[in-house]
């Protein structure tokens, strides 16, 4: 069986053993930036460096993937940049007004070593009115060709796994509002929010349906569903219908979802069964998150595919080798074989790639490791 039949055979729930599938793109990037790639990696591509280790790629050797293109109505919207200092200061500009995103940016030896948003551009109920018109006016369209390309370079390597939007309220959070003042907003214009997440429905829909023109089998709804974005009130007001709507046009599609839950997840751990994904990515155990295997094995019991579950934290120099495969030892004997094993949710640019080869050998002498 070839890895990307055992990725489909996982959820379809035929499969006897599990995939290997950790998300390296970060590491493989810092270090071929630097120049600091072992140097029987050097010279290797992603896909080149995912077959020496001998695991299966999720989103194509990429950090995500999806072949669904965005544009917006003609005339309706305006982009512009522009750099100052250490700043970069991106405006969307529509009929109504604008909308400002001021990022800081951290540079060492002339490379751009991180970017974070520093000031939010939606402050205000107005602009939260400019937001929704954003929204109202994009339009998607599948790129057949570039899936159908990255598809023939990922190969048998696994099933090729296409990113869907993020849930319009944890988008508040990631990139318009920041976490605290999406709440403000929420409590002070409840109607404005239930009128912005209704047109991200729409929009959900409107992408969903470019993304069903692809042969694409597997998909992720990029969420970040956590204790603190998504706590029970809001995951059942909010998140649980989006899931239960959108995974159900996916099933009769003959399609599987899962969504991304990096991050403490322990109080919204009893609602994954309630979200009709067929599985769900990234869920950090401790010692870095504050649920164990046992909670999340009573969340999913045997109904769920889980991905990922080794902690990043794991492939810190801190972590022995052997505690780190004791874990994945306990993993496989846990979740087997509704298991896709990897990284929550991926080894870090400082991570010990020592252990990825070593996790190769073990889930060969565990399971085999399909070819």
């Amino acid at each position: 069986m070839t890895r990307r039949e055992l990725n489909l055979a996982i959820f379809q729930g035929t499969a006897r053993t599990v995939l290997w599938q950790p998300r390296l793109e970060t590491w493989i990037g810092h270090h071929a930036l630097k120049d600091t790639l072992p140097r029987k990696y050097r010279g290797l591509d992603a896909l080149g460096i995912y077959d020496a280790l001998r695991c299966s790629p999720r989103y194509g050797g990429e950090l995500y993937y999806t072949a669904v293109d965005c544009s917006y109505d003609p005339g309706a919207m305006t982009e512009a940049s522009e750099r100052q200092g250490n700043h970069l200061i991106e405006t969307l500009t529509l009929p109504a007004g604008s909308l400002r995103t001021v990022h800081r940016e951290i540079w060492a030896d002339g490379i751009l070593v991180n970017r974070r948003i520093e000031k939010y551009p939606v402050t205000t109920r107005e602009d939260l009115r400019l937001l929704i018109d954003l929204i109202e006016c994009q339009r998607f369209s599948p790129n057949l060709r570039a899936y159908a390309e990255k598809a023939a370079q990922v190969g048998e390597r696994g099933e090729l796994t296409v990113g869907l939007s993020s849930s319009g309220f944890t988008e508040l959070i990631k990139s318009w509002c920041g976490l605290e003042n999406t709440f403000y907003l929420l409590a002070d214009y409840p109607a404005d929010i239930q009128a912005y997440l209704e047109a991200c429905d729409r929009r959900d829909d409107r992408f969903l349906d470019a993304a069903l023109e692809l042969p694409c089998r597997i998909f992720n709804f990029g969420d970040h569903a956590n204790n603190a974005f998504t706590p029970p009130p809001i995951l059942k007001r909010y998140m649980l219908p989006r899931w239960q709507r959108l995974s159900a046009r996916l099933r009769a599609a003959g399609r599987f979802s899962h969504s991304h839950w990096d991050g403490n997840a322990r109080t919204i751990l009893p609602y994954l069964l309630d979200s009709g994904l067929d599985a769900v990515e990234a869920l950090p155990p401790a010692p870095m998150g504050d649920m164990t295997l046992e909670d999340i094995k009573a969340a999913v019991r045997d109904k769920m595919v889980v991905l990922d579950l080794l902690p990043t934290i794991l492939f810190l120099p801190q972590y022995t080798l052997e505690e780190t495969l004791e874990f994945a030892r306990r993993t496989i004997d846990m979740f087997a074989p509704r298991l896709i094993l990897g990284i929550s949710d991926e080894i870090s640019q400082v991570g010990q790639i020592e252990k990825v080869e070593a996790l190769s050998e073990l889930v060969s002498d565990i399971c085999g490791l399909a070819e």
